[in-house]
């Protein structure tokens, strides 16, 4: 399995740093390709709190990109996933908080809105391109959408 991602904007592909904090999030689509999207928790300790964005989080001491989506991903929404269903993407610095560097994998398989078990955030939603455009999205993901809506 290959782990290249896609440079996106500019400052992804800027070299490892002993401050660089890595954030693996998913793309899902459900049956219609609406994508699954995550309304943040609105807590002080939550950055871009009450905004709209993936599901996902910061990699963990000796996990890989793969291995930190996977639990990610099963903390937040309770869908087991393996890292043999995640494509690598793009690689995105984040809009939010500088130092970080978000790794979108897309999910090779659909996501029933009865599947999920909301762990973490207030809410989530499948959202098509209009919706998306049209909801108070992370500025990362935003871009992120904009690329693969192009």
């Amino acid at each position: 399995m290959s782990d290249i991602f896609e440079p996106l904007g500019p400052k992804a592909g800027l070299q490892d740093g002993p401050n660089l904090i890595k954030v693996a999030a998913i793309y899902a689509c459900d049956e219609h390709g609406r994508a699954l999207c995550q309304l943040r928790d609105d807590f002080e300790s939550v950055a871009a709190g009450g905004i709209w964005g993936l599901f996902g989080g910061k990699i963990e001491a000796g996990e890989s990109l793969r291995s930190a989506a996977v639990r990610e991903f099963y903390e937040e929404t309770g869908i087991v996933i393996g890292e043999s269903d995640l494509e690598p993407m793009v690689e995105v610095a984040s809009s939010v908080l500088p130092d970080w560097r978000i790794y979108v994998f897309g999910l090779m398989r659909p996501v029933q809105p009865d599947q999920i078990r909301l762990g973490e955030g207030a809410g989530f939603a499948f959202l098509t391109e209009a919706q998306i455009s049209d909801y108070d999205f992370i500025a990362t993901y935003k871009q992120f959408f904009e690329k693969i809506f192009d």
